[in-house]
């Protein structure tokens, strides 16, 4: 592995770690400043914009169950253009309901990241499984 894919994996998996701490502290205002600028899309939501993004955010994390992610599986390779790379990973989360942890969702995670400044550009998530579906 060269330096620079050394380093690239390092970046992106500290943005992935750093993304999923947010989502389980729920925290709309971090996850804003991180992904504001970059286009997110979920299955049932996509933003493109700050305000979309607090929205989407706010929606999505609205229920008062905690959670908690596990990522796995993380594959780093160059993106489209100089400067760019495209990660994937798994990621399995629990609900923390009723004092028993469940697995609710298995999803995957797909990044494309600016090396200029380690910032994501586009974050897709799908969801593989879930609960109850």
């Amino acid at each position: 592995m060269s330096i620079q894919a050394a380093e690239a994996r390092h970046q992106i998996a500290n943005l992935l770690h750093t993304y999923v701490a947010i989502a389980d502290r729920k925290d709309v205002d971090a996850v804003v400043d991180m992904l504001g600028n970059s286009h997110v899309q979920f299955p049932t939501a996509t933003s493109t914009n700050p305000a979309g993004a607090r929205q989407l955010f706010t929606r999505l994390w609205s229920s008062p169950d905690g959670h908690r992610h596990d990522v796995s599986n993380l594959i780093v390779n160059p993106g489209p253009e100089e400067g760019q790379w495209r990660a994937s990973a798994h990621y399995t989360r629990w609900l923390l309901t009723g004092g028993t942890p469940f697995v609710h969702t298995l999803g995957q995670y797909e990044l494309l990241v600016n090396s200029g400044d380690w910032s994501l550009r586009h974050l897709t998530v799908s969801r593989i499984w879930t609960a109850g579906t």
